[in-house]
């Protein structure tokens, strides 16, 4: 909210949070805490608003906390709450619970035109079985993690601020530290600007104190251990200069440098374990290019050094030492835009040698639909040429064709010749593609014809032919070995659309192949046969589908699947079955169906039916009956509507997740899952009172002192043990009443303000209808 131009006010904290100002009270009883109070009251005040946490347990003792928002122009929110150790045997000194659980989370931000400030202190000690206050805090117990941070903003230089770390509570414990460093802290002065024009200059100063695990290639920090602190010194710059009006035409000339130098308070040691000199890590690079462009003639020389010495004592700095200088040099020729000529070379002044082989390259395009090139690689140091690669393009329209030759010039033997031609008249396509690849040693073969093992010299041809009219698609592809004259694979997709209905055919044939050894294979696997597609057409909303894998081969499976989707994946269903050796197996029907209406809001309901088939010694299960395999449902159904008005009889809706998994062998017997599932009973009274009653139920049984597993249909003598939830809520108050006969507990909790039953619905994981959810600061 803006008042006069100034920012006095974020309407989204009092949007959110002066709804949501209501007192809130929970009562109960539990095996583990005794009688509980659990009460968050509400305070508005000149500095903010927010809730005054109070928590009593009468086996564990006070607790107490806040969850405070600032309402001034910085986006402020305070979370504070501590808990009392939990009830039971004394725990060990190591347990973060021992001296109780702190949860807090302190965050702020505040950004000014000039600068900005932002701060953030996490704590969660909770163990997995508390609920959880801070949502998405995370954290490790006994761990406070801290981050501060202040920075400049706009005009030059900047400057930054930084303190980023963690605190252990808990000296007993294992540390566990993190991998990130911890900055302790870190102050920065950077100019990414810097100086502009024909010289640019610009670059950053880093001074901290680091805390992060070690280098273990190091020896002095291996000495120090496996988790250091060190200060660093960081240094950075980086310069670089392009006149923008060369002496004379044709003339250009660059230099960059970048230097990064990183100095650390550690010391090696000499032979005594005498400290001598500090450590340090640099990191320096430079490079300067000259050309000169007369006429069709260019040429351009470039000189780079690239160094990296010094080692460090942290794992994060971590660089592999090197050096590398190297000299370049390139030189082409265009007389005419038909045809060009360019010459590189390399020089390694390290190693004092010419790497890579120096390359020269001769192109040719006299016409626009023909265009020839030539390369050659040559060892300056040995005198040696290597391999020419020359090519031949021609792409008269509607036909193209490439053909790609390689030869072994110093040995003086052919190596590769590739072909691949198209003809393309509108809407048609017809291609081909293969290649030869000559034996390196045909000039020195000295056994007889018959005596030479057969290898494959040639690629895959690769045949394909389309008709692609708007809207559609026809194509039919084929590969063949020209070696053996074997056929490897042939497929062929149609695609026939006419918005929103659709059909698709694809149908793939891999046929028995046996490859020819190779030199890059020399023991190739056999390809079994095999025919793989589908066929699937699209009707508006309503797909159907078809598709088959069918092995030819003795031994090989075939698998079908017959389904149909409605509204992208609101609605599925799928048939399978499978043969192996000529008998059915595993035929069953998948369903699955996913609801988003107000009434009947379901994220799934799925399920699986086995068929009989025939017997089959391999499996547990009585396979020639027919079973349900499983079953599953998660979300709300309405059976009969909420009501409205008082005259409206009462609602009833069913919540949760539910499964039924069948076990294997044949006790056909299921295992029960159930999670939050049950009944919910919905009342209307006078005045817009409300009444829910609601009965849960959970298993496995994750509580009490004998969590058990439940199988259906015999339950071995044992019934599930619910939870009864009682909401009533009567305009501008509510409470609910919560009897938990699995972890023998009670509660009783109260709200004041409106929605108060949708705060405790939320509470207690409840969905109202339409998937209502409301966020809840506060907590146990």
């Amino acid at each position: 909210m803006l008042l006069r131009g100034e920012r006095t006010l974020y309407l989204p904290v009092l949007l959110l949070f002066l709804n949501d100002r209501r007192p809130r009270l929970e009562l109960g009883q539990s095996e583990s805490d005794g009688v509980f109070v659990v009460a968050d009251l509400p305070y508005v005040s000149d500095f903010g608003l927010g809730f005054t946490l109070l928590r009593y347990f009468e086996r564990r003792g006070w607790g107490f906390g806040f969850d405070h928002f600032g309402i001034g122009a910085a986006l402020e929110r305070y979370q504070f709450l501590y808990l009392p150790p939990p009830a039971g045997p004394v725990l060990p000194d190591s347990d973060p619970r021992k001296d109780g659980i702190f949860k807090y989370r302190f965050s702020y931000k505040l950004e000014e035109p000039d600068w900005r400030l932002e701060g953030l202190i996490l704590r969660d000690d909770s163990a997995l079985d508390e609920p959880r206050f801070l949502q998405g805090a995370g954290g490790q117990p006994d761990y406070t993690t801290f981050l501060i941070e202040g920075a400049t903003r706009g005009a030059e230089p900047l400057y930054r601020l930084t303190l980023d770390g963690y605190l252990d509570h808990n000296p007993l414990a294992l540390p566990n530290e993190r991998t990130t460093p911890q900055r302790l802290p870190e102050a920065e002065v950077t100019f990414p600007r810097g100086l502009e024009g024909e010289f640019r200059l610009n670059g950053r100063v880093l001074l901290g104190y680091y805390q992060a695990p070690s280098n273990p290639l190091n020896r002095s920090a291996r000495r120090l251990g496996p988790y250091i602190g060190a200060g660093r010194l960081w240094v950075e710059h980086r310069e670089s200069y392009r006149p923008l009006s060369p002496p004379w035409p044709g003339l250009s000339f660059s230099l960059e440098n970048t230097f990064i130098g990183r100095y650390y308070s550690t010391q090696n040691l000499d032979e005594n374990g005498n400290p001598t000199e500090f450590e340090r890590l640099i990191r320096w690079s430079t490079s300067a290019s000259l050309g000169q462009t007369l006429g069709p003639v260019s040429a351009n020389l470039r000189v780079s050094r690239s160094v990296v010495e010094g080692e460090t004592p942290f794992q994060f700095d971590y660089e592999r030492p090197q050096r590398n200088s190297r000299l370049e040099g390139s030189f082409s020729f265009n007389p005419d835009p038909i045809f060009s000529f360019t010459a590189r070379a390399s020089r390694d002044l390290e190693r004092r040698v010419f790497d890579p082989l120096a390359e020269f390259a001769l192109t040719s395009r006299p016409f626009p639909w023909l265009n020839l090139t030539a390369s050659a690689s040559r060892d300056i140091e040995l005198g040696r040429w290597g391999l020419l690669r020359s090519s031949l393009g021609l792409s008269p329209a509607p036909f193209s064709l490439n053909l790609t030759y390689e030869r072994q010039l110093e040995l003086g033997l052919d190596r590769l010749l590739t072909l691949s031609a198209a003809y393309n008249p509108q809407p048609f396509n017809f291609s081909l593609r293969t290649g030869y690849r000559y034996w390196d040693v045909q000039e020195k073969e000295t056994r007889p014809l018959e005596q030479i093992p057969l290898i494959a010299r040639y690629d895959p041809l690769e045949l394909s032919a389309s008709y692609n009219p708007p809207g559609n698609t026809t194509s039919l592809t084929h590969s063949r070995d020209l070696n053996n004259g074997q056929a490897i694979r042939t497929e062929l997709n149609v695609v026939l659309q006419e918005a929103p209905n659709s059909f698709r055919l694809r149908q793939s044939f891999a046929h028995l192949y046996q490859p020819l050894p190779s030199l890059t294979n020399p023991n190739p696997f056999p390809t079994p046969a095999l025919l793989d597609g589908l066929a699937q057409l699209t009707l508006g909303l309503h797909t159907f589908v078809f598709a088959h894998t069918i092995g030819f081969n003795p031994g090989s499976e075939t698998r079908f699947r017959l389904g149909y989707q409605y509204s992208a994946d609101a609605l599925q269903a799928d048939l399978l079955w499978n043969y192996s050796e000529g008998l059915l197996r595993n035929p069953r029907l998948s369903l699955r169906a996913a609801v988003r209406e107000p009434e009947i809001f379901i994220n799934e309901v799925s399920a699986e039916f086995h068929f009989p088939e025939s017997e089959n010694p391999l499996t547990l299960e009585d396979d020639t009956q027919a079973f349900l395999r499983f079953l599953r449902f998660s979300g709300e159904l309405e059976i009969f509507p909420a009501p409205l008005r008082p005259e409206d009889p009462p609602g009833l809706s069913l919540q949760g997740f539910v499964a039924l998994e069948r076990l294997s062998g044949n006790s056909g017997r299921f295992r029960v899952t159930l999670r939050e599932f049950g009944p919910t009973i919905s009342f209307m009274g006078r005045e817009k009172t409300r009444l829910f009653y609601r009965i849960v139920w959970n298993a496995p049984e994750s509580g009490g002192t004998n969590p058990r597993e439940f199988f259906l249909p015999n339950l071995e003598g044992t019934i599930l043990r619910p939870r009864f939830d009682l909401i009533i809520d009567r305009c501008c108050w509510a409470f609910r009443a919560s009897l938990d006969t699995l972890k023998q507990e009670f509660r009783f909790s109260f709200a004041l303000g409106g929605e108060a039953a949708e705060f405790l619905f939320n509470q207690n994981n409840i969905i109202l209808p339409g998937g209502i959810k409301l966020p809840s600061p506060g907590g146990r």
